[in-house]
């Protein structure tokens, strides 16, 4: 299994994770997200952009507009909507003036630039991997997002350690989920295969066996 597959989502602002909000306020959240965020017709950009706006007056510039129209695409694919739900978590105010969110985005511009970055990031950490809906539709789904959102954003959930963050990530990540099951099927197709070879031994000794009689 490679390394990649159980780390955790890098953070965007090099140092220490300051500690964050509760995971529970983020993944309910997620829970209530609108399914307007799913919606094809919603311009993913352009959403994040009115985002900056409402979390603290920024105004996207025009290289910024086309860079996230090139990376997230139309609306209602994953990426586009793995994107928005971190743009919903990061308007919630149990999260945009969380102290320790507002620490991280203090070194890296404002928590606009924060959030706008994460959501690009969550995106390509977890695009591809579930259907759009199970994100906030599936339990363990929303807690994978909620878990890769705040890592991303540079905290950890409240009550958590470095170490304790990084175990529970590894039980809901999905990639990390599948590179165990195909390694768990990897080494069963190994023992059935050297059970295989050891019972053909078996029969060629006995035949050999029985041609000395």
């Amino acid at each position: 299994m490679r390394e990649d597959d159980a780390r955790m989502p890098r953070p965007l602002v090099p140092g220490e994770p300051c500690p964050g909000p509760e995971l529970v306020a983020v993944t309910r959240r997620l829970a209530t997200a609108p399914a307007a965020l799913r919606d094809p017709g919603v311009h993913p950009g352009a959403a994040l952009a009115d985002l900056a706006v409402v979390l603290d007056g920024r105004v996207a510039e025009t290289t910024e507009l086309r860079s996230l129209d090139q990376r997230l695409g139309a609306g209602g694919g994953e990426r586009a909507v793995l994107a928005l739900l971190t743009g919903w978590v990061g308007l919630d105010p149990a999260v945009a003036h969380h102290p320790g969110v507002r620490e991280v985005a203090a070194r890296c511009g404002g928590v606009s630039r924060l959030v706008v970055a994460a959501a690009l990031a969550v995106a390509d950490e977890l695009g591809g991997l579930r259907d759009p809906a199970a994100w906030t539709d599936d339990d363990v789904a929303r807690e994978e997002l909620a878990r890769a959102t705040l890592a991303v954003l540079g905290v950890l959930p409240a009550g958590e350690s470095p170490q304790v963050a990084g175990d529970a990530w590894r039980v809901v990540s999905t990639r990390h989920r599948r590179a165990v099951a195909a390694e768990l099927a990897a080494e069963g197709q190994r023992a059935a295969e050297l059970a295989k070879a050891l019972e053909e031994q078996r029969a060629k000794e006995a035949a050999a066996q029985y041609a000395n009689y």
